[in-house]
């Protein structure tokens, strides 16, 4: 995220976030349609969060919300292989089955996959 002050306030509400994080978003024109803040420690990168505008966490991700948050995943794991990450993470549990169904193992607390599972070479 190019604009440093949006991204600090992003960011300032996750307990879990360092220096090492950042915001990864996307937007329509100027319209942000969603984000993901992430961090890359020791091999790995966290998802921090995920958001997407208009969908409401208590309910199962649909259309164009779970377009957003599946697109949003996959730039946080390529933003992560990036940086040298061979393993990608969350620090919130799988309330939908959003990331079992794209092949990470999930438990009580988070998901977690190798990169293999999302980046693929070629």
């Amino acid at each position: 995220m190019e604009d440093r002050e949006k991204e600090r306030e992003l960011l300032s509400g996750l307990e879990e976030a360092d220096d090492s994080s950042r915001v990864l978003h996307m937007c329509e024109r100027e319209h942000m349609m969603g984000y993901a803040a992430v961090a890359v420690k020791e091999g790995k990168v966290f998802i921090l969060k995920l958001w997407a505008e208009g969908y409401d966490p208590s309910q199962k991700p649909l259309g164009e919300a779970l377009f957003i948050l599946d697109s949003l995943m996959r730039a946080a794991a390529s933003f992560g292989e990036t940086k040298g990450a061979n393993e990608v993470l969350t620090v919130f549990p799988d309330f939908w089955d959003f990331f079992k169904n794209r092949g990470f193992t999930v438990d009580e607390t988070h998901a977690f996959t190798p990169m293999s599972t999302i980046v693929h070479y070629e």
